[in-house]
């Protein structure tokens, strides 16, 4: 099977479960196949990864940059019972998806199994796509877990 079918694959299940991110990234990169702007080395595909994440980190701080977050709010939320153990959560992610990068990156093949979950988890029991990297630190978590028993 074709590398470009098996995006084909990919762009299909994220239109039947309904999930843009997954359509839409899987659209550019069938576009960008046909178009021969793919990059072929390692390194330049870890360029690619690392890139994604920094648009990730972009969307997320957005709210603080256009002045709909303030300092003082981050500073009051965070003192609550909630704010501390969303911030507790917010480390334990971070360092979880270091081993997700990490784990991708030794077996890109898995991405796929994450996706097909992702799109399974949004099409048929209503959840939201999180995103590859929470899933693959997650995924990183259990799996050395297991190893340890």
């Amino acid at each position: 099977m074709k590398p470009s079918s098996i995006i084909f694959l990919i762009l299909a299940l994220g239109y039947l479960g309904k999930n843009r991110l997954i359509l839409v990234s899987s659209g550019v990169l069938l576009l960008f196949s046909y178009l021969g702007l793919l990059p072929k080395s390692t390194e330049a595909q870890n360029i690619m990864l690392d890139l994604g994440v920094i648009l990730l980190v972009m969307g997320i701080l957005l709210p603080l940059s256009t002045g709909e977050v303030y300092a003082k709010d981050v500073y009051r939320s965070i003192f609550t019972l909630e704010g501390l153990v969303i911030f507790l959560v917010g480390i334990a992610s971070a360092v979880m998806a270091r081993d997700g990068v990490d784990l991708l990156k030794e077996n890109p093949g898995i991405m796929i199994c994450l996706l097909m979950g992702s799109i399974v988890g949004t099409a048929f029991f209503k959840g939201l796509p999180t995103g590859p990297l929470v899933a693959a630190g997650l995924a990183a978590f259990i799996i050395n877990l297991l190893r340890r028993m």
